[in-house]
């Protein structure tokens, strides 16, 4: 079976609850990224695959891996001078008040620190059933009160309106994705900012020197994965049908493909807002 569908917390058993919040904490993200709710259409796959990098994505190098791909993504949104339409005057004109500008900048803040680091984990994915490779990590730094603390809501698909399935469709149909990413998906309860946003993204998406930033993003994350161990994940879950493996190459692989550009149209997205948000959340 293709692995297509997100499945929400709700849905799952109890077992893959308690991986969802350990992906949360691993990460140290306030919501579970969508490579995970779909790898949850293959149990076995996403214990093996979790269980496997878990102590990599907690180690101080994943962390600094992590921390480089963002500032280099950072870095090319800044040289490039991309931006989208000034945020604070389009949120101000759909009666969005001062203080939720500010929260949106900081969701944005939250995505662009996301997305380096499930592109790093993606790369490591690949490498996972494509013979694994040796490296070695530190003992895991301490755990972050951010994503107990904290949770993002990120709608589903399947709750879409009318306005936002057909935005939806053109999204998927623009990039090739297979589904919407988290990036659009938080702000779908706001179809007339979604419209806007996703129309500055796809402007941008068009610019050569974009692409050229894209493919850059995608080989610094290359770079940044030597000494990070994986191991054999084929040799491992013999269990798996080479049907399934071909349904999981295919959604991880697409997932590599797209995230260094949705990384970079975050930062775009984020520097658009007029200051950096003084707190993550209200209060």
């Amino acid at each position: 079976m293709a692995l297509t569908r997100l499945y929400e917390e709700d849905e799952v058993a109890p077992e893959l609850r308690r991986l969802y919040a350990e992906i949360r904490s691993g990460l140290d993200l306030p919501f579970v990224p969508s490579l995970f709710k779909l790898c949850a259409g293959a149990p076995e796959y996403l214990k093996l695959l979790w269980h496997d990098l878990a102590p990599v994505v907690r180690s101080p190098e994943f962390e600094a891996a992590s921390v480089a791909l963002e500032e280099f993504t950072r870095s090319q949104a800044v040289s490039d001078g991309w931006r989208f339409s000034d945020q604070q005057r389009v949120l101000a004109e759909q009666k969005f008040s001062a203080e939720d500008i500010e929260q949106m900048a900081a969701i944005v803040g939250i995505f662009l620190r996301a997305l380096p680091r499930m592109l790093l984990f993606c790369r490591l994915a690949q490498r996972g059933y494509s013979g694994g490779q040796p490296g070695r990590v530190s003992s895991g730094k301490p755990v972050s009160a951010f994503s107990r603390l904290v949770t993002l809501h990120v709608p589903n698909e399947r709750v879409a309106g009318l306005r936002v399935w057909l935005l939806y469709n053109d999204i998927k149909k623009t990039t090739g994705a297979t589904t919407v990413f988290s990036l659009f998906r938080v702000i779908s309860p706001f179809p007339g900012y979604l419209a806007s946003v996703w129309v500055d993204a796809k402007k941008i998406m068009r610019e050569e020197s974009f692409l050229r930033a894209r493919d850059l993003v995608s080989k610094r994350a290359l770079g940044l994965l030597t000494g990070l161990p994986v191991r054999d994940h084929r040799g491992i879950a013999k269990q798996l049908s080479e049907a399934q493996w071909k349904d999981i190459e295919q959604l991880v692989d697409g997932f590599a493909r797209l995230l260094p550009q949705f990384a970079l149209l975050a930062a775009v997205w984020r520097r658009s807002f007029p200051s950096p948000a003084g707190r993550v959340l209200a209060a």
